[in-house]
């Protein structure tokens, strides 16, 4: 409530820290707080009309586009929230904490991740559309114009990228990936399992471990 003869109109308590800068729709004032929710008020009276429980802080703006408000959360997630009613519409699963403001635009929501990355996925089903990787963390908000997306990274770097041609860029994440995988059942074929490893109890009833590569190298070494 607001106090007699000051500038005050009114204040709302949360459960904790307000770093999340308010979005103003129709009316209503949406903003998050560090205790986990993302709240909708009156913006005539300050009075709560519903709130969103997410699993971690909201330090993210609220972006709202035809009676959808999206915004992100410490839990990782970017969520699509019905601004009227508060049902979740869907959300999106990135590999950190998303703090970045997203921006909305034909049919897009574009956002960053402390994954490094910056998303673009579809505004209706929050289906992935593709992602462009930094070297840091993405805290920054990103604006658009003329089919450019520009944002900064934690790497020290604003970026410019073409819309576009980033859509094209999927085969190339998907050869990353399938990098990835090699490299990683390389590594799992180097390393020894009871089937490739031989053990032998010596004269004094000490019990040693040798794979077959050990085994070559004594043999080598003697």
């Amino acid at each position: 409530m607001a106090e007699e003869n000051t500038p005050l109109k009114w204040k709302f308590k949360t459960g904790d820290w307000v770093w999340s800068s308010p979005a103003v729709s129709d009316g209503v004032v949406y903003f998050g707080s560090c205790d986990k929710h993302l709240y909708a008020l009156d913006s005539k009276t300050g009075e709560e009309k519903w709130k969103f429980k997410t699993g971690g802080w909201v330090w993210s703006s609220p972006a709202v586009s035809d009676g959808v408000v999206y915004f992100g959360s410490n839990d990782n997630y970017l969520y699509a929230v019905d601004s009227k009613t508060d049902q979740e519409k869907w959300k999106f699963k990135t590999g950190d904490y998303v703090r970045s403001t997203p921006a909305v635009a034909k049919g897009v929501v574009y956002f960053g991740s402390n994954d490094n990355h910056l998303y673009a996925v579809d505004e209706k089903t929050g289906k992935e559309k593709w992602k462009f990787k930094t070297r840091d963390e993405v805290w920054s908000s990103p604006a658009l114009s003329e089919g450019v997306v520009y944002f900064g990274s934690k790497d020290k770097h604003l970026y410019a990228v073409d819309i576009k041609l980033a859509g094209k860029l999927e085969p190339d994440r998907k050869r990353e990936e399938r990098e990835q995988m090699i490299e990683k059942q390389k590594a799992e074929e180097e390393t020894p399992t009871e089937e490739n490893i031989l053990h032998n109890i010596d004269c004094k009833g000490t019990l040693e471990t040798y794979s077959p590569c050990t085994i070559v190298e004594k043999v080598a070494g003697t």
